[in-house]
Formats: structure tokens, sequence, C-alpha cells
């Protein structure tokens, strides 16, 4: 028997998968749709995807979807789809619009973009708990994600590769989004690593990866 903070830190599928039975389809994928998951965001760059999650109703939809989706596997985001539903939580709750552009110089004239929210994802107290849980996740269980002098707070993902309608049984996809100083971010870094060879874990595999590029990025700022 394990809490929420004890789930995410071990990324318990089975326990995803219980509260995702519990929440019931239709808040379960209120909220993926809130963190706009399945379409995609506007961002200032020709033909971007917007991932595949099939919702209930759909012919691709199944009752098995629901325990699936839930510790992410049956969907496919993008990574700035994953880097802008996480910067939700480190954004008080709100998604924001990501963009490349900061300033148009026509003329005379500079057009700056201004910050333009997508959706209010979830609460500022919410976000703040799944930080917490995070920070909690990153300091007991991923040590190697770590960056001396600042609070971490991320996630890892290892997510089994589907081939010819059923999954690879070796290689994955693994992962891991972070974000620093957990309680000012300035940085969120995604790290997807496919088919790593020394290990199929993100906690292995990428988090080491965060943890030295993030070591350069705060020396930088």
């Amino acid at each position: 028997t394990v809490d929420m903070t004890g789930l995410l830190a071990n990324s318990l599928n089975v326990g995803a998968a219980t509260i995702a039975s519990w929440m019931g389809p239709d808040t379960f994928y209120n909220y993926f749709q809130r963190f706009n998951f399945g379409r995609p965001l506007g961002v200032d760059l020709a033909a971007e995807a917007g991932g595949q999650l099939p919702l209930p109703g759909d012919s691709l939809w199944t009752e098995t979807n629901l325990g699936t989706n839930a510790f992410g596997q049956g969907m496919a985001t993008t990574p700035l789809q994953m880097i802008a539903s996480v910067s939700a939580l480190a954004n008080d709750g709100y998604l924001m619009h990501p963009y490349i552009v900061q300033e148009i110089h026509k003329d005379d004239q500079v057009i700056a973009h201004r910050p333009n929210v997508i959706s209010r994802a979830v609460s500022e107290q919410t976000a703040d708990t799944v930080t917490a849980m995070a920070v909690n996740a990153v300091r007991t269980e991923v040590s190697g994600a770590q960056v001396p002098g600042y609070t971490v707070a991320g996630k890892t993902g290892t997510a089994q590769i589907p081939e010819g309608g059923i999954y690879h049984p070796n290689d994955t996809i693994a992962s891991f989004i972070g974000w620093l100083p957990a309680d000012e971010p300035e940085i969120i870094v995604l790290v997807k690593l496919d088919r790593p060879q020394t290990s199929p874990w993100g906690s292995t595999t990428a988090a080491p990866v965060f943890a030295e590029l993030a070591t350069d990025l705060v020396s930088l700022l």
C-alpha cells in the first residue's frame, strides 16, 4: 500500500490505472484535454504534430485505454506537448502557449510576444502539491537527476515501443523531464532517448543527461 507521492516516485502503473478507474473516463479525459494532449499547441513553427489521444466514442478507444493512458501508453505525444503540459505545474496551473520568436522587428516597429494562457489546467494548490511530490520523487528515487545547489522537481518515463501491433520485448523510450529551481522555476528540460542501450530505464539513462545539461544551464543564467 502506497500514497500518491510513492506512486509517482516509483512509477507504479497499477496504482495509476486504479486511480483512473476511480475517476472514470469523463473526468480523466477532461483533464487530459485541459493539458492539450491530442491536439496541436499552435506554436509558431510549420507542420506541428498533434499527437494521438483516442477519446471515448472514437473507433480506436476501448476501456483498456483508460488504464494504459493513466501511465502514458496507448497514446502518442510530442516532446513540445510534454514540456508545455509539465510547465503548467511550474506556472501555478496555467498551460501557456509556447512560442519561438520573442520579437519581430519591422521598419521602425517592434512587435513583442505577449504571454498567452491556453487553459487553466489545474488549480495553483494542485500544481504546488504535485510539484512537491515531484521534488520528493527526485530526492528519494532519482539521485542521478539532482543538480548541486538546486531543488529539482521531475519525473522519469520508460515507455514500451509498439511494433506490428505488439510491444517490443526489450526496446524502450526512456525520458526524464525536470524543472528548477522547484520553488521559483526558470528552466524546464526534457531528455528523451530512443532505444537506449545501457539500460531501458529513464532513471538511469535520461536523468543523468538532464543533470549534466541543467548544471550547464544554471551556470549560464
